[in-house]
């Protein structure tokens, strides 16, 4: 029987990694320790590129330099950077659900803290933080950032919601998850699909997404989603509209409302959140990352590819 998720790195050119020398392999069964293969074939049998390598892994994501351009303070502890990215990287970071690590050049990796892509363009990232603990605070004044990437699981679904094409999706995001929404909108408007978006500023000041969306078909719903007034209203437009596809932007409280409220509704509908688990490496190693699923397995949510009703 397949497995119901799969490695989002699985047969890129960080594929195999690290966890085929140890036999964790995510996607691969044999390179799991089994004796049979159980995997969601993508194309590409990780198993033959590892022995057709020596069995060698990959390289791990690397390290790079970026140059501080601009700051822009949206709120109290609330911060925009814009970011010069060497090429190959920006290339790399230029989908949904894509993320680096961060921290002050001169510091231990121990501070090395993940953020999201907000937006890209030719030359730059813009990444926007609460500046709250010890790995966040003074980033801002510092010059130049080391950035470690890319990594691509900052949206969780069963698969890559940069698939998705021809259909109408729900984006519902709250607080800082407005951070993770821009690049996804974009994408998503180009692969000719219907997007509405119900937005909810949570405990920030600052609905600062909207300055940044330029797209005039997008029809915006401004609500307090713990109210109960927002909250019937998500549930009767999903009850009461054609929605293929949920994203939840947001805390873990809302990825477990949404979840609840679309399991209700007994559609089909596929559902995408934010990823806000502990991400320390990145890479599958440290555990940080690990949850249990419905089915008593634990996933490293870092690099899985899963859908969220396993673990909401």
């Amino acid at each position: 029987m397949d497995k119901t998720y799969n490695c989002i790195d699985a047969g890129s050119k960080y594929c195999p990694c690290n966890l085929a020398n140890t036999m964790n392999c995510i996607s691969c069964s044999h390179l799991a320790g089994e004796d049979f293969c159980d995997c969601s074939w993508n194309g590409v049998c990780i198993l033959y590129e590892y022995y057709m390598n020596n069995k060698q892994y990959s390289d791990f994501k690397k390290t790079y330099r970026g140059i501080v351009i601009g700051k822009v303070f949206l709120d109290k502890n609330l911060i925009l950077l814009k970011i010069k990215l060497d090429k190959k990287l920006l290339n790399e970071l230029n989908t949904i659900g894509s993320y680096v690590f961060i921290r002050k050049v001169n510091c231990s990796n121990y501070y090395d803290t993940p953020m999201s892509i907000f937006n890209i363009d030719e030359d730059y990232i813009y990444i926007v933080y609460q500046e709250i603990g010890p790995k966040t605070k003074n980033i801002q004044c510092e010059e130049e950032l080391s950035i470690r990437g890319p990594y691509w699981n900052g949206i969780i679904g069963e698969h890559k919601l940069s698939k998705v094409s021809n259909s109408n999706i729900l984006i519902i995001v709250r607080g800082i998850g407005q951070s993770s929404i821009l690049i996804p909108l974009n994408k998503l408007i180009k692969r000719n699909n219907k997007v509405v978006l119900f937005l909810d500023k949570g405990k920030l000041n600052s609905l600062y997404c909207l300055n940044y969306i330029s797209d005039k078909n997008i029809r915006i719903e401004m609500l307090d989603l713990f109210s109960s007034e927002g909250e019937k209203k998500l549930i009767d437009f999903i009850r009461e509209n054609p929605i293929d596809v949920v994203l939840s932007a947001g805390s873990e409280m809302l990825h477990r409302n949404v979840t609840a409220i679309v399991k209700e509704s007994r559609k089909d509908i596929k559902i995408f959140v934010t990823n806000n688990n502990i991400l320390c490496c990145g890479e599958g190693i440290c555990g940080s990352c690990t949850r249990k699923i419905d089915s008593g397995e634990r996933i490293k949510t870092c690099k899985t590819l899963i859908d969220p009703k396993q673990m909401y």
